[in-house]
């Protein structure tokens, strides 16, 4: 059985790949899911249907990541919004911005969510694009096993959806 094909984009801390997937989906209506930009200091996620921002880090409960606070209400909001995402929308791409030690180490964040749409690829699905810290890459793809899954560097992404950068 044919199923979603999975993107990965993993490439070092700070040289653009969020700013690079806002410039991606401001031109193309064909892409949901959310970013993860940094507003006034502060990480965020980004809905990219809706264009709203919600706040990723709280200084209350949440997961507690080296010197970070995530809220955990709002990475439930976003695994909801993807889920009701990957299930209503044919032919879309999803983007999760970014998989990193709390998922992979943890268990915690987008694990959860990680794990369910790993269990539903399926021909009629989106496709997935996630990206993922480079340091973790091996750790992600040896934990969750997808299969046919490509990885890129940021410019090989850039260069395979002939994204253009100069805008």
């Amino acid at each position: 059985m044919k199923h979603s094909k999975v993107y990965i984009i993993s490439d070092a801390k700070g040289i653009g790949k969020t700013t690079t997937l806002q410039k991606w989906v401001a031109t193309n209506n064909k892409i949901s899911g959310f970013l993860t930009p940094v507003v006034n200091g502060k990480r965020m996620f980004y809905n990219i249907e809706t264009k709203k921002l919600l706040p990723m880090e709280t200084n209350k409960n949440g997961f507690e990541v080296g010197k970070y606070i995530f809220d955990k209400n709002s990475f439930e909001k976003v695994s909801k919004t993807i889920k009701q995402q990957w299930n209503n929308e044919e032919g879309k791409q999803i983007i999760i911005d970014e998989i990193g030690p709390l998922e992979i180490e943890k268990n915690l964040g987008f694990n959860d969510l990680i794990v369910y749409l790993l269990n539903n690829l399926s021909v009629d699905k989106p496709d997935l694009i996630l990206v993922v810290r480079k340091n973790c890459l091996k750790s992600f793809l040896e934990k969750y096993k997808f299969k046919n899954v490509k990885s890129f560097t940021l410019n090989q992404f850039i260069k395979h959806f002939n994204i253009i950068t100069n805008t």
